[in-house]
Parts: structure tokens; sequence; C-alpha cells
């Protein structure tokens, strides 16, 4: 058996007769003996009609889309080698390759120009398609919604007959009943009235007796009449309708099947062109004529060609002369920085355990973002977070973050602080106490856990320790509010799970940097990191706290 990618579209696999016919005879007994089986056959014709339109318009503008394409190329190919021609009369190697590659490219644009054509061709078929299949659903409809009236007539003359035979039935039973002198319910109007005479009453009975008669003849004569209309339809009429309708939605079926195989035989074909016309084996494609260009023959050519017209060059020394750089710019030189400093030297240089630029964050955030959702997880414009850090660099101190700019959106100095942290040289759980704070939180135990995290949370440097209880802190406030900022333990544990544990960040793009096999370990313990960090917050003053008392 061929595949779809080498075969002709006119290559369609049949099903056998006796499958078909099996098929044919369940699924017509299962419409007719659905209320509405004639309508739904008719629903479902029409939705495979709609999708031959929908593949008709969609193939038109694809062929559109592609004749343009060919000619723009074709155009441009041809606009470009005659500018080229023109300003580069004598361009090497290199001139040659590039006029042969334009001419590669004026033929992707032939080759396109002919894949639209074929594609409208394509298209053109798939309406005349939809125009018939419509046309054919449209008589079979009227057809059918015949013989559906038909038997609707029918049903309501049996209705209609069934009730004056009642009627009269019931006027007999009721002269009965009076000539006999039986309490009756009559009617206030009519036939019955208390004072007729006895020779009257006979008469009337009669009467009644004889139409009670003539509406039962009507009345079985009607209903045989129905029976076989009824009969008819359902045996015959509704069968053949179906039959006819599913022969036009299995046609349209087929033809939709072999356009879209001839649709994409044609695009292979294409491609397969276009593939040629960039790698060949004549040496004229893309690769091959690239590989021509000589760039040391061409550049001593032109060297050559240029001998006699320069002038000669002028080597005298030239004088320094210093510029006088304003104060802002002599900040920028000689900064003192806050991101990529290690924590025990910001420490040293800043006498004070806790950075500044971890108080200024918080303070903002806890006065003015507590309850902004996604805080911490929704990240700011990159842009002003680059403001920031650079302000940060050149005078921390300076940098005021309760201004109208910086809190108009929180999630700037949130980024920014995690920025902050993700830069620190070490990270703040240490990298040497690192497989220390894995090794307590797998402990399963909970109150093991938190004993084994607050020992080794002790055993932090200063600058360390006191740095992840302000934090601590401050994200146990966020997470006291999350009923507005959607923030509990889980979610900023998961946000700073890696970047307090120092594998965020561009680390994580194993791929791209060629990790060791510790990175990748390191990277699978990604559930241990965040445990660690959601431990501390789920029992921070457990941890923290007795330090204070």
């Amino acid at each position: 058996m061929e595949t779809a990618h080498s075969s002709h579209p006119e290559t369609i696999i049949m099903d056998t007769p006796e499958s078909t016919d099996d098929t044919h005879a369940a699924i017509i007994l299962q419409l007719t003996n659905l209320d509405s089986g004639f309508h739904c056959l008719l629903d479902k014709v029409k939705q495979d009609m709609q999708i031959a339109k929908d593949a008709a318009i969609f193939l038109k503008k694809r062929a559109a889309m592609e004749e343009e394409y060919g000619k723009q190329l074709n155009k441009l190919a041809q606009s470009t080698a005659e500018a080229f021609d023109k300003a580069h009369p004598r361009s090497g190697t290199f001139g040659d390759a590039w006029i042969s590659i334009l001419r590669v490219h004026e033929t992707m644009g032939d080759q396109r120009v002919k894949f639209a054509s074929e594609i409208t061709h394509v298209a053109d078929d798939l309406s005349l398609l939809a125009k018939e299949t419509e046309k054919t659903r449209k008589h079979a409809k009227d057809v059918g919604q015949k013989y559906e009236k038909m038997l609707t007539d029918a049903d309501g003359s049996l209705e209609k007959s069934k009730q004056r035979y009642e009627m009269h039935c019931e006027e007999w039973e009721r002269a009965i009943l009076q000539k006999n002198g039986e309490p009756v319910n009559a009617p206030k109007k009519g036939l019955f009235k208390s004072n007729k005479t006895q020779a009257q009453l006979e008469k009337m009975e009669e009467e009644t007796r004889t139409k009670a008669t003539m509406a039962d003849q009507l009345y079985r004569q009607q209903l045989q009449s129905a029976n076989v209309t009824r009969q008819d339809y359902y045996q015959a009429h509704l069968p053949n309708t179906l039959t006819a309708l599913k022969n036009v939605g299995e046609e349209c079926c087929a033809a939709l099947r072999y356009q879209l195989a001839r649709y994409s035989y044609t695009f292979e074909q294409a491609l397969t062109a276009d593939g040629i016309a960039l790698d060949n084996d004549e040496g004229l494609g893309l690769r091959s004529l690239t590989e021509k260009m000589d760039r040391e023959a061409d550049l001593n050519n032109y060297i050559k060609a240029y001998s006699g017209r320069g002038s000669k060059v002028q080597k005298n020394e030239i004088p320094y002369k210093e510029y006088s750089m304003c104060l802002t710019a002599l900040h920028v030189l000689n900064p003192n920085p806050v991101f990529g400093v290690d924590l025990n030297t910001l420490m040293e240089r800043d006498r004070d355990e806790v950075p500044l630029i971890v108080k200024k964050c918080s303070e903002v955030v806890e006065a003015y973002g507590l309850n902004t959702l996604g805080l911490y997880r929704v990240s700011g414009t990159n842009t002003h977070i680059q403001r920031l850090k650079a302000a940060f660099d050149r005078d921390c101190s300076a940098v005021n973050l309760m201004s109208e700019e910086n809190i108009s959106d929180i999630n700037n100095i949130t980024s920014l602080l995690k920025l902050w942290l993700r830069e620190l040289p070490d990270p703040l759980f240490p990298r040497n106490m690192y497989q220390q704070f894995l090794g307590a939180a797998k402990i399963e135990d909970d109150r093991m856990r938190v004993l084994g995290l607050h020992t080794v949370i002790n055993d932090l440097p200063d600058a360390h320790y006191a740095t992840l209880k302000y934090l601590m802190s401050h994200l146990d406030k966020v997470q006291q509010n999350q009923r507005y900022n959607k923030m509990g333990v889980s979610n900023l544990a998961t946000i700073f799970g890696l970047t307090l544990m120092g594998n965020d960040g561009d680390g994580i793009n194993l791929a791209a940097t060629g990790a060791t096999p510790q990175d990748t370990q390191r990277l699978a313990e990604t559930q241990w990191q965040v445990r660690v960090v959601q431990t501390i917050l789920e029992h921070y003053h457990l941890i923290f706290e007795p330090d204070d008392m």
C-alpha cells in the first residue's frame, strides 16, 4: 500500500460492498426509529457541505496569498538584481553568487505562482461540490417534507373525523337517556330540551343514531387511509428519502476527501520544488552558491581597484584633552553597588545586618501592596526595574521608593527585590549549607522537620540569618493577607524556593549552558527547595520568635 505522502490523490481505499451494505442498513434503521431522523441527516449533510465551503474559502485565500507572495518575490529579486548590477558592476565572486541567488528566488517566485494556480483549481472544484451538494440536498429535503406533509395531513384528517364521531356518539347517548327518562347532563343550547314530547324524543334519537352511524363509517374509512399512509411513509418513502440524502452526504465527503488529498499532493510537490531550488546536485542551490564566495580574492581585487585614488594618511600624534564629567557620571564610575554583592560584604561595608534595599522594598510593599492580587507572582516592567536597579547601585540611601511613580505599580518593587536575591553571589541559603537544608526538608515528621530547620538556620552567618529573618517576617505579613492577594504559603514558597536556594535564573536553562551533573541533580531537588521555604513560612513564629524572648 502506498503512503499518503507518495501516492497520487486519485488513490483512495474503498470499503467492501458487504460491509457498506450492512452499515447502510443499520444507519437507515436507526434514523427511521428517531422522531427527528430525517432532520438529523439533513443537518449532517449541511455540515459536510459547510466544511466544503469553508475549505474552498480557505484555499482561495491561500491561493491569493501564494500568488501575491510569488509575484512580489519575483519582482523583488528582479529589482534587486538590476540595482546591484548598476551599483556594483565589478563585485567579484560575491556579486556573481549574489546574482545567482536572486535568480533562485525568481525561480521560487514562479513556482509559488504555479502553486497558487493549482490551489485555485482545487478551491473551484470544492465550491462546485458545495453548490451541487446544496442543490441535491434541497431536492431531497423538498421530497422528504412533501411526504411528511402527507403524513401530517392524514393524521390531522383522522383526528377531525374521530372528534366528529365522538361528538355524534355523545349526542346519540344523551338522546337515548332522555327518551327513557334517565337524568342527563344536557347542554344549555342544542337539541336537548326538557319540554319535548315522547314522539319528538324518539325522532331525535333516530336522527342522532343515523348521524353517529355515518360518523362511525367515515371515521373507520379515515383510520384505514391514515394507516395506509403511515405504512407507506415509514416502510417506503422515509427509508428511500433517507437513503437518497445519505448518498448525497457520502458523495460530498468522498469528493471533499479527494480534493483535500489533491491539495496535499500539490502542496508536497511545491515544497519539494522549493527544496530543489535551495539545494541541488547541479551546484545552483543557495548553499552551493554561498560556498563559491571568496572574500580574500574579492578584498584583494577591491583594494587594487582603489589604488591611486586614496590620499596619504596623517600619522602625527594627536594631543590628549581630558573631558570634565558631571557629578552624576562620576557617581556612575564610582558606584556603591548593592546588586551582585555578597551579604557579608554588604554588612561590613554598610554596618547593617539587613541590607537597606530589603528594608526599603519590604516597607513599600507592606505600606501599599499587601492587598495586590498576585503579589510577588506578577512581574513588573523590565525598563522600570532596571532603572531602579541602577539607582540603588548609584546611591541606595537616596532612592525614594515611596514616590508616586514607584508605588503606581507595586510589581516593579517586588520584581526588584527578587532580582536582588537572584543576583547574590552566594544565595540567602548558602551553598555550603545546601545539603543541610535539604536533609532537614526531607524529614517526614513535621515537628522534627521544623526542629531540624531551626537548628540549621541558627548556624547561618549573621548577615544571612538577619536577612532571612527579616524577609520571612515580611512574607508572613504577605500571606496573612492572602484573602486579597491570593498568595498563600504554598504560592510564596514556590516563587521563592528556587531563588533563595540559588537555583533560579539562567541556571535553570540546562540545555543551553551545558550544566554539570550537580546542576541537574539540584534541579531535580526543586520540591525539597520549595519545602524548605514553605516549612519556614508555616512555622515562622516557632523558628524565629524564640530568639526575641
